[in-house]
Parts: structure tokens; sequence; C-alpha cells
């Protein structure tokens, strides 16, 4: 087995990926917007709305175009190895309602921890026209069992939970389809959906995708930090730490900082995301899409 070393640089262009209206209301309502209060989000759960301009919120980006690239470019390993570690996404303008972008992806480093190694897999989404970013992913894997190779073992991480008491908590309760909903997004792994599987691999049940638990924490930090404004939202990272299994409740607790905030979210005593941090964009609070799109054309 072996991570093969001499493709971490190199790009693939994919194919243009393209989304709908129903797209984004889809990606909304899987994440959780409008569970709670079916009048609190209609700018993200509805097109049609009086008065109301369809939004999308930023941690769509996530679905736009795969950060992977071909699997055999990273290495010889077992797909049974990989472990998502942990995510980060940087908007550069606000998503539209539809659109068509192209994902550039690559194997953007390797570290060596000891037993494990990471792998980094940034995709640039870029505009057809225009070849300007739109967005930016960074997804972490964990190959479990292929660390000890003697390389950089990468950046240190200084994230600590803050001492004082968080600024905002907010709970939020997934529902007992959750995943069964976010699937529908394209990322139909049976781990979230087959009880039998779930079992083979040691959960009671299908767990939640780690990435619609980051979607629930990024429309609350949407709400809580920027009025509900896709306009201000900057970048987000998180590090997936336990399972969530549909139906638990998560408590997302927020510390404001001068940038944006840094975030934890629990299920009971357990963390499930961890050392989360968001940052604004470089606009002020109350900013238009339009109004940013006008700025930076």
């Amino acid at each position: 087995m072996a991570i093969h070393m001499h493709n971490i640089g190199k790009k693939n262009e994919g194919e243009p990926f393209s989304w709908t209206s129903k797209d984004a209301l889809l990606y909304a309502l899987s994440v959780g917007a409008g569970a709670s209060d079916q009048l609190k989000n209609l700018a993200f759960t509805t097109e049609n709305s009086r008065g109301i301009e369809q939004k999308v919120l930023p941690t769509f980006a996530v679905l736009l175009g795969s950060s992977a690239g071909p699997m055999d470019q990273l290495g010889d390993f077992k797909l049974s190895q990989i472990l998502h570690g942990g995510q980060q996404i940087t908007l550069h303008r606000a998503l539209p309602a539809s659109g068509t972008v192209v994902p550039v992806s690559g194997m953007s480093a390797v570290y060596d921890k000891g037993k494990n190694a990471i792998i980094e897999l940034s995709t640039e989404v870029l505009d057809p026209r225009t070849r300007e970013l739109v967005a930016t992913s960074v997804t972490t894997m964990i190959i479990r069992g292929e660390g000890g190779f003697n390389g950089p073992t990468g950046p240190s991480e200084s994230w600590e939970v803050p001492i004082r008491p968080a600024d905002v908590t907010v709970v939020e309760k997934t529902t007992l389809d959750q995943a069964l909903l976010y699937r529908l997004n394209g990322d139909t792994n049976p781990l979230h959906s087959d009880p039998q599987l779930a079992k083979m691999v040691g959960f009671d049940k299908p767990i939640l995708h780690g990435l619609c638990t980051m979607g629930f924490a990024g429309r609350v930090i949407l709400e809580q930090l920027c009025d509900s404004e896709p306009a201000v939202f900057g970048s987000l990272s998180v590090r997936f730490a336990s399972p969530v299994v549909p139906g638990d409740e998560l408590s997302i607790s927020i510390w404001k900082t001068e940038t944006g905030a840094e975030f934890q979210v629990r299920v009971a005593d357990t963390v499930v995301l961890d050392r989360g941090t968001y940052t604004h964009r470089t606009a002020e609070p109350g900013t238009t899409t339009e109004e940013l799109e006008a700025a930076t054309a």
C-alpha cells in the first residue's frame, strides 16, 4: 500500500457541474432549514414567496464538484481505510439559485501522523466563463495505517475551546429521516441508509453524513452572525469528531471573535464537530448579495 506522493500539486479539471433552483432548495431542507419553523428560512426553502428572493446556503458549496479526482491518483490503499477527517469551504461570492461551475481539484498535501496519514484534497470552483474563483473546498482524509513514511507532520494546531461561556448556543434537532433526505444531494453511501451495512461496520443503525451536520452548523452561524445574508459569509472549517445518528439533538455553541467565530457541536456530552472556525468575508454585515457582487465585478 502506498500514497502517490508524486501527484501532490497536480490538478484535474472536472466536467462542468450545474445545479438548479430545486437542487438548492433540497439542500436547504436536508440541513434542517424550515424544519422547526416553516416561515423562518423562506429565502432558502422557497422560490416563489412574494417579496422574497431565493438565496443559497453557503455550505451548498460542498456539492459543487468532486474534491477527490480519480481515486487511483491518490494511492493504492483500500477505500475501507479512509475516514473523512475534516472539511473547509471558502466563498468568494454568493452562490446563485442556479448555475454552472467548473471544479479543478487535486491532492494538495500529505502529512505523516505516525500510524495514519492525512491527505488534503483541494477543489477550486471556477466560473466557466471568466475562470474566476467562486468557491474553494478543502477535504481532509485520514488514511488509516498509511503513516510512518517519515513525511512532514503538518502545521501545528492551536484551536482550543474558549474558556468563557459561549456567546450563543442553539439547539437543533435532526429528524429520523435526515440522512435519507440528505443522501438525495448525491451522497448515496449506504452507510447512511442500509441498516445491515451499518451493523457490519460497528454501528447500531445508519449514521448521518458528517457534511449534513456541518450544514446544520453553517446554517445556524449564517442566521446568528450574518442575519441570514450569504454575501457576508466567508469561510467555515470543521473537524469530524464523532458520528451523529438521525434523530439526535445538536447543541451548537458559538464564541464570537473579531473576524467571525469559533464553534463546537455536541450531542449531549459528546463532541461531534470540533475545531470549528468561521470567518466573515471582507464586507460589512448587512451587505446584500447584489451590492457585494457589484463591488467585486
